[in-house]
């Protein structure tokens, strides 16, 4: 217990320090000096071959605003019955994570050979995912939870994904060739339950038509699907879920003839608050929209507005991201606010590896110049922990004028979390075995209760 308090005390040290280089925050000084005396309390408390063990591993470095590659695959174990150690490239799929799991359904490659049994001709839904795979943060471990032999959907690409509690959420999506098979049914999955099932929702009242390429969100025990399309029609119309009695409304058609209501688009990505969801980007075969004048539609008003958005005084002009579809977008609350994070995408002719920050209350752009991804990315997806690490799975990356499927995960503090946060990432890189230990030995040993449940979800 003593060896993980130093370790813990040591870590949190670091950790101000590396704060203190991006903010200067003086009460932190004074916690530094307290960790340094509870540190010399401790030092003679811890044996040789302990304080050897920690030394031989490279330092640890906490590097907020930096993309950073996960090496899943030194760590990788064949998932049982499957011979799959990790997911294959792909594009098309969807990602969410809790503060300990990423959960990846779906994807698209056509470049993908899938082991079967018996002898099969070539067949265009081989090119699709029949799989729902889990990451485990803490072991840096992939798990296939469901594949081709489970019940699953044959619209496997462009769906809208969320996680609700412990509740996976699936709707929509496409098959292959894109728009010939498309969905407007909802499918659920229990994080927490055995064995994994994914399991297609009853409904009644007026559901939206089946399309892909659809963006979801939940609020007030409503799920709100915005936009879509079928491959030849685009809209951006909105229908709501109420989840407790399982009924669709269909509370806002967009008409362009009689209002000004914003183009039908898809594979654009959703910011919401309390009362007012922002459509971001997205587009249609030959089209793509501008992120300066972002489409609002106020769920108390019912009804679309404009928001304007303002330049980054400091990024060259015009200091607004440019159009763009099949990008990423996330989430986080932060002392400023509610800041939306934008990475990649593409507009038919041009690639980005950019990343962006819109805060929604001033609606005020920035561009994080330390953040970018290495190569051009879409068709990729991103989910972000409470924390604020954002997770970027997969996609199209654009390299050398060539377009090549990727199976990459990266990670990026999108702001700086708490010290204990810091402290167990810390943790987790000096004493790899740790998973290993059970919950008790891991309360005894004085590691906070919220981290514990994280490696014993």
């Amino acid at each position: 217990m003593k060896y993980f308090q130093l370790l813990v005390y040591k870590l949190l040290a670091r950790a101000i320090d590396t704060v203190n280089r991006y903010f200067d925050v003086r009460r932190l000084h004074y916690i530094r000096e307290v960790l340094e005396i509870n540190i010399g309390i401790f030092v003679h408390q811890i044996n040789y071959d302990s304080d050897t063990m920690a030394k031989r591993r490279a330092i640890y470095t906490f590097r907020p605003f930096e993309v950073s590659d996960v090496d899943y695959r030194s760590t990788a174990i064949s998932s049982v019955g499957s011979g799959r150690r990790y997911p294959k490239a792909r594009s098309g799929h969807r990602i969410v994570c809790s503060d300990s799991s990423i959960y990846c359904f779906g994807g698209f490659n056509p470049n993908n050979s899938p082991a079967r049994n018996g002898n099969y001709e070539e067949r265009e839904d081989f090119f699709l995912f029949h799989e729902l795979w889990k990451y485990d943060m803490i072991r840096k471990q992939w798990t296939l939870l469901l594949d081709a032999n489970n019940d699953l959907p044959v619209e496997l690409a462009s769906n809208a994904m969320l996680l609700s509690g412990e509740m996976i959420m699936i709707f929509g999506g496409t098959g292959y060739p894109f728009g010939v098979t498309c969905s407007n049914k909802l499918h659920v999955c229990q994080t927490r339950r055995k064995p994994k099932d994914l399991i297609e929702v009853e409904v009644k009242g007026d559901p939206p038509p089946p399309q892909y390429g659809q963006a979801i969100v939940i609020s007030d025990n409503f799920l709100y699907t915005i936009g879509g399309t079928n491959g030849f029609d685009y809209t951006l119309d909105v229908h709501r879920l109420h989840l407790p009695s399982r009924t669709w409304e269909y509370i806002y058609e967009c008409n362009q003839n009689i209002r000004e209501d914003p183009s039908g688009r898809y594979r654009h990505e959703l910011a919401y608050d309390d009362s007012k969801i922002y459509v971001i980007g997205g587009g249609t075969s030959d089209a793509v929209f501008i992120l300066a004048n972002i489409p609002v539609y106020d769920i108390q008003a019912n009804k679309w507005e404009y928001l304007q958005t303002k330049p980054d005084p400091l990024a060259n002009s015009p200091g607004i991201p440019t159009a763009r579809k099949c990008h990423s977008c996330v989430q986080i609350r932060t002392d400023q606010g509610l800041e939306v994070i934008v990475a990649g995408g593409f507009d038919g002719v041009n690639y980005y590896n950019d990343i962006w920050k819109l805060n929604l209350s001033t609606m005020q752009w920035k561009k994080m110049h330390k953040s970018n991804l290495p190569y051009p990315l879409f068709f990729h997806d991103a989910a972000i922990t409470s924390d604020g690490c954002m997770h970027i799975f997969g996609g199209i990356k654009y390299s050398n004028s060539t377009s090549v499927r990727t199976n990459t995960l990266f990670k990026m503090w999108t702001t700086i979390p708490r010290l204990s946060v810091i402290a167990w990432e810390a943790l987790l890189h000096y004493i790899p075995s740790l998973p290993s230990r059970t919950k008790e030995e891991l309360l005894e040993a004085g590691i906070p209760r919220q981290f514990v449940e994280r490696v014993h979800e």
